[in-house]
């Protein structure tokens, strides 16, 4: 289905495929700072994270095994209080997407998740609905999984994430009972609530046309039409400082570039001087927390 996104540009309608679900999501739980735990619970719980991040069907399409969204999730324990089977971690989430007629893949999404704090109880079975907020952790890794999804399907379609990030939402929604971080306006600016929140509000819009611009019109074509596919990349990145003038450094915006500023700076570095010169103007006022990257950039090889 993936190859045919690439060719086609078009999302279909699938019927359900139970060998090959949508997401390909390598999972490691890691506690380097925990002693005295049993690293049994510690397995227990990549394996049961696995099994929910793989096996549960997200979205009605079909997904042939090749065409799945590759994706990663690495959670940090920090720590560990077996006694009443909680824990604090931090959780870094990303994801990327095959480039048209090469064997790159695009970094897409990039989020690291602070001060994730959630209960984890060994040979249980974590339900989840959307509409309601039963454990953190399994509403927690939902997000990201409609989050991963919203943002690949804006890759191959405009704005054919949005379903998915509706969910995601949805989910956010379901959380403001609970008294878990991460879930709510007021707590910062730089969580899960405004991650979703932004890219459905109309400021973005910009940032979504670039995913799909950047990706589907600028790196699938970069094999045949180098040039031209440059061009349109750069063009795609203006559209930031629309969202700039209205929400500086906005999280949504920091994730990106956190994702994208090496492939950016590895796309134009050769580029001729006036095409440098013209992206930097962009990346360092949008982007001024890579203004290194960039500088170096500029001066070209």
């Amino acid at each position: 289905m993936r190859k045919l996104l690439l060719i086609l540009s078009v999302l279909g309608v699938f019927t359900l495929n139970s060998k090959a679900q949508e997401l390909n999501c390598q999972v490691d739980v890691i506690y380097p700072q925990i002693q005295g735990v049993n690293p049994a619970i510690f397995e227990q719980m990549e394996s049961d994270i696995f099994e929910f991040m793989n096996n549960r069907k997200w979205t009605n399409d079909k997904f042939s095994i090749e065409e799945r969204i590759e994706c990663s999730i690495v959670l940090n324990i920090t720590e560990a209080r077996a006694s009443s089977n909680t824990y604090r971690a931090e959780l870094q989430v990303i994801s990327t997407r095959p480039v048209y007629g090469t064997d790159y893949h695009t970094p897409i999404l990039n989020v690291r998740d602070v001060n994730l704090t959630f209960d984890y109880f060994q040979n249980t079975q974590y339900n989840f609905n959307p509409d309601q907020f039963r454990n953190n952790l399994v509403s927690t890794l939902a997000f990201y999984a409609y989050m991963i999804i919203g943002f690949d399907y804006d890759t191959f379609s405009e704005k054919g994430g949005t379903p998915y990030y509706q969910q995601a939402q949805r989910i956010v929604q379901s959380a403001q009972v609970s008294n878990f971080e991460g879930w709510k306006a007021f707590e910062g600016d730089k969580n899960r609530y405004w991650l979703v929140e932004d890219i459905l509000h109309r400021t973005f819009e910009p940032m979504r046309e670039t995913l799909y611009t950047y990706h589907r019109q600028g790196l699938d074509l970069m094999s045949e039409k180098m040039r031209p596919a440059r061009q349109t990349i750069m063009n795609s990145l203006k559209n930031f400082e629309q969202v700039h003038r209205v929400k500086p450094l906005a999280y949504n915006t920091q994730q990106f570039f956190l994702a994208k500023s090496d492939e950016i700076v590895n796309l134009f570095t050769e580029a001729d001087p006036p095409e440098r010169n013209q992206v930097y103007e962009v990346v360092s006022k949008v982007d001024p927390g890579n203004l290194a990257k960039y500088d170096k950039m500029q001066k070209g090889k």
